[in-house]
């Protein structure tokens, strides 16, 4: 609880701070058994502003896909190859150039819940120390503005809705650059004027 508190009580202005808004694509949804199989991260600012990007297939463990199937588990959802993989830099490396980019700056996902979770066990498995606290997540953010969740607020959705481009939807760069972009539209739409008003209006709880 403390830490919350320290993170909602941050006074920083949104306009002077950097955001890398992230998204991984996956083998499937357990972070104790699969694993992640793209990176895909923009460091943006409160405009939605592009200012760097990074982006990579992950070739999990050893180096030899631990499936013994054609394609990846949950190819069908994001389309991943095994070939893909392969020419993906090794989980631990791709960590690390993440680590490098989340310096400094506040750390955005869309479902934070989903994509910092595997984020935080890979780099437990990994032994590559990497902090994800209090990050903010546009789907609660968005959530927020549909108290009655009379609305869909699915990324894809979203993009429709306020007319941000979506070309490859499931592409862990396309999926976070978009995300970049509805975080600047979502931190206007809630009149958010410091990092601690973000968190604050992201973890609140639902009426």
């Amino acid at each position: 609880m403390r830490q919350r508190n320290a993170a909602d009580a941050d006074t920083r202005p949104i306009a002077r701070v950097e955001f890398l808004v992230v998204d991984v694509e996956t083998t499937g949804l357990s972070t104790s058994d699969d694993v992640i199989l793209q990176v895909g991260a923009v460091v943006t600012d409160a405009s939605g502003r592009i200012k760097r990007s990074f982006s990579t297939y992950v070739r999990p463990g050893n180096g030899s896909l631990p499936w013994d199937t054609p394609q990846p588990p949950a190819h069908e959802i994001h389309g991943i190859s095994n070939d893909d993989v392969n020419r993906g830099l090794p989980t631990r490396r791709a960590l690390r150039r993440l680590r490098r980019l989340a310096r400094r700056r506040i750390l955005v996902a869309h479902n934070a819940k989903f994509d910092y979770g595997f984020i935080s066990s890979e780099s437990l498995r990994h032994a590559v120390p990497l902090r994800v606290d209090n990050p903010v997540c546009t789907l609660e953010l968005s959530r927020k503005l549909d108290p009655k969740r009379a609305e869909s607020h699915r990324l894809a959705t979203l993009c429709e809705r306020y007319g941000i481009p979506l070309d490859n939807a499931h592409d862990a760069l396309c999926d976070a650059t978009a995300t970049a972009r509805l975080l600047s539209i979502l931190i206007k739409n809630h009149g958010a004027t410091t990092v601690g008003d973000l968190r604050k209006i992201s973890a609140r709880k639902a009426a």
